[in-house]
């Protein structure tokens, strides 16, 4: 059979030059086939980590516990009460830590560590008590505001002897009226130190936690008198103080 018309391939490339071209084309394609063998087998291989030995991407941290939020429906255990001038005032595991000569301080994050701040600090913070204990007490433990600046200025002005004990009122229960970690707002009882109209009154204390301790907001006005309720109804409050 007579040879067909040359295709246009055919017509430019003599046989022996087109067998070259197909050698080397299968050479590139057996190169190309290695080469993504070898990726496809180091792929199952550990990682070599990022170049140039950079550390590998941190763990995500562990996010810390929530704090505590129940308030005690019991007198806390593991207290103990220590004189301060005529207040006794509790010490416990939950504070204070951190004691000068007249000041406490450093309380544990908790609402037994709000209570007992709560104690510590209007105890020394009381006019009974000698300038050396209040001013401290206001001054570093008290949240800063024109409220405490005019409590101070009432202690200033006043005439701060000593007080007999058996002349003042002691802690004798408490009540939570709010608790958050940043807020405690406590009802503190007091027993009246003498009969009167009524046996028992209550101060609403407010501590906020700031710089990493429980610190007391001064009264309105600097005057206790403006958070201060008489009572004789001790409904909801739970039994606590020096026995």
């Amino acid at each position: 059979m007579p040879p067909g018309p040359a295709s246009p391939d055919s017509a430019e490339h003599p046989p022996s030059t087109r067998g070259g071209l197909i050698a080397a084309a299968a050479l590139v394609a057996l190169i190309i086939l290695v080469g993504l063998a070898i990726a496809i087998l180091g792929a199952g291989d550990d990682d070599p980590g990022p170049v140039g030995g950079a550390p590998p991407p941190a763990a995500a941290s562990t996010p810390d516990q929530a704090l505590p939020t129940a308030v005690p429906t019991a007198a806390p255990d593991g207290v103990r009460w220590e004189l301060v001038g005529p207040h006794a005032v509790p010490v416990s595991a939950a504070g204070p830590m951190q004691f000068t000569r007249t000041t406490a301080s450093d309380f544990t994050h908790t609402p037994e560590g709000a209570l007992i701040a709560a104690a510590q600090i209007i105890a020394r913070s009381s006019y009974s008590l000698s300038e050396e204990y209040w001013r401290p007490t206001i001054e570093q433990q008290f949240v800063p505001s024109a409220d405490r600046d005019r409590l101070l200025a009432v202690l200033e002005a006043e005439d701060s002897a000593p007080a007999d004990p058996g002349a003042m009122s002691q802690i004798a229960g408490f009540s939570y009226q709010s608790y958050t970690p940043d807020t405690a707002v406590i009802g503190l009882v007091l027993r009246a130190p003498s009969a009167g109209t009524a046996r028992y009154h209550v101060l609403s204390l407010t501590l906020l936690w700031r710089g990493g301790d429980w610190r007391m907001q001064a009264p309105p006005g600097g005057s206790w008198l403006s958070i201060n309720r008489a009572t004789d109804d001790l409904t909801g409050v739970v039994e606590w103080g020096a026995r």
